[in-house]
């Protein structure tokens, strides 16, 4: 019997596109969606696959004992594929992080990552192209000459009706399934079913999101714009939206989900702030709190009632910074 196959990514565009490089080579295998805090868990509780792909999850210096234990633990009856391209916790390495393949690199997108290890036909290599667009990774020589192959007015539309799409479907994982294997069969984004119509309603929920924080939006201190209790989860976009409406040095969108508040953060582009080592350093100081991403943009979660003590300590971190 052949092998059964299990893929295991992240939410956003990149992670469906490097997904669907996946399906490329394992048309068979079975797609399941998760975020970074929970690959430990989600690692301890795999379904009966003999091999796992695992695909843009990182994870933070919170979380490295419990994740390397989850790997650890996993490999005994799974073959492990590991690609990732967020920044290591200190410490992990390699040879530390026990999976059967690892491949890891920074600022490139995992969906380019992807590319180089399952080696898709040529002409499905633009799939890459849209996860890396998708990720604000597209600077890469690499994806230059597909973007210049494939024409950029032309993959970049490709590539916002995706993203609003995904968007606008999130906790949607079916249809994010049904994303994939279209790619994996070579549609384009606009040529996959109910695709425009979902990206459709995606941008009238950018236009809310973009009313609301023009709205709500606080100032926190001279250097951070908060907005809190968005209407739906679409926290990059508020992050994104606060950053540019209040002219700060970091824009922070939150949503309350169960007994904790998700928040995205992102940074002027003009900004010497790394994000990510940012957002570890405070987390690591707020019990209950995680979070993690990129030097540009990360994303979160903490308990609901230490959220002001999270925003506090942030000040506090980024003033040492300074």
């Amino acid at each position: 019997m052949p092998d059964e196959v299990g893929i295991l990514t992240h939410r956003d565009v990149d992670g469906v596109c490097s997904a669907a490089i996946a399906k490329i080579a394992y048309p068979g295998a079975y797609v399941e969606f998760a975020e970074a805090y929970e690959l430990a868990s989600r690692l301890r509780a795999l379904p009966a696959w003999d091999k796992v792909i695992v695909l843009d999850l990182g994870f933070n210096g919170a979380q490295k004992t419990k994740v390397r234990n989850a790997f650890k633990e996993a490999c005994k009856s799974h073959e492990i594929i590991y690609i990732d391209h967020h920044p290591l916790p200190l410490g992990i390495t390699r040879r530390i992080l026990p999976c059967d393949t690892f491949v890891h690199k920074v600022n490139v997108s995992c969906s380019e990552l992807a590319l180089a290890f399952f080696k898709p036909p040529v002409s499905l290599q633009y799939i890459a192209a849209l996860g890396a667009i998708g990720d604000y990774q597209e600077h890469t020589g690499r994806m230059q000459r597909l973007i210049m192959k494939y024409g950029w007015r032309s993959i970049y539309l490709e590539e916002f009706l995706l993203e609003q799409a995904i968007e606008a479907g999130r906790r949607n994982h079916h249809f994010k399934r049904e994303v994939i294997q279209g790619l994996a069969q070579g549609l384009w984004p606009s040529k996959i079913p109910d695709l425009v119509e979902q990206a459709r309603f995606g941008a009238e929920r950018e236009r809310t999101i973009e009313n609301y924080v023009r709205r709500n939006c606080k100032k926190n201190g001279k250097n951070i714009a908060v907005v809190t209790d968005l209407p739906f989860m679409a926290t990059g976009l508020a992050a994104f939206y606060a950053l540019r409406i209040a002219n700060a040095e970091i824009g922070i969108g939150s949503y309350r989900l169960g007994n904790y508040v998700r928040f995205s953060m992102r940074k002027d582009k003009k900004s010497n702030l790394n994000l990510n080592i940012l957002i570890t350093k405070t987390t690591s100081k707020i019990s209950g709190s995680s979070g993690g991403g990129h030097a540009e943009a990360v994303g979160g979660r903490v308990p609901i009632r230490k959220f002001d003590a999270f925003l506090g300590q942030l000040k506090r971190e980024i003033s040492v910074e300074a």
